[in-house]
C-alpha cells in the first residue's frame, strides 16, 4: 500500500468518525424533555422532584426553587460509563395551586451508549409523591436521545 492510499484511507476513516459521534450529539440536543403539569403548589412539586430524584439513584447537585438538578452515578458493567446521566427538574408555577414541571435527561459524552432517558420514570415518581395518577407516557424522543 502506498503512502498516498494509506493517507486517503486515514483521512476516511477520520471523517466517518467526526460523523458517527455528531450525529447523535446533533440529535441528543433537539431532545427537549418532557412537560408536565401538575395541580399542586410550587413548593410540593419541587420537593416531589427531590424526593424523584434520589428514589432513581441521583446526587442533588442544585436545589432551588425553581430547579432541581443532579447526577446519576456512573457505574461499570456491560456498557462502560453507564450512568452518569445529568438530570433537570425546571419548575414554573402557573398559579397558586398549579405547577409545570420539565424533566430533561442529558446524556453525557463517555457513557452515551450505556445511558438511557430517565424523564418518565422521574414524571411517576414525582407524581406518586404527590398522590396523584402518572401522566401518560410522552411521544417518543428522537432516534439517538435514548
Amino acid at each position: 500500500m502506498n503512502q498516498r492510499s494509506f493517507m486517503g484511507r486515514a483521512f476516511a476513516a477520520g471523517l466517518a468518525l467526526i460523523f458517527m459521534t455528531a450525529a447523535p450529539l446533533a440529535l441528543a440536543e433537539k431532545y427537549d424533555g418532557v412537560t408536565v403539569t401538575f395541580d399542586k403548589p410550587l413548593a410540593d412539586v419541587q420537593k416531589a422532584a427531590v424526593d424523584a430524584l434520589t428514589t432513581i439513584g441521583v446526587t442533588i447537585k442544585k436545589e432551588e426553587p425553581n430547579l432541581v438538578e443532579g447526577k446519576r452515578k456512573n457505574k461499570v458493567g456491560l456498557f462502560v460509563g453507564s450512568g452518569g446521566e445529568i438530570l433537570t427538574v425546571s419548575l414554573n408555577s402557573l398559579d397558586a395551586s398549579k405547577t409545570e414541571a420539565k424533566v430533561r435527561t442529558t446524556k453525557t459524552f463517555a457513557g452515551r451508549a450505556g445511558q438511557k432517558v430517565w424523564d418518565q420514570q422521574i414524571l411517576e415518581e414525582m407524581s406518586k409523591s404527590l398522590g396523584l395518577s402518572p401522566p401518560a407516557p410522552p411521544a417518543a424522543a428522537p432516534a439517538g436521545s435514548q
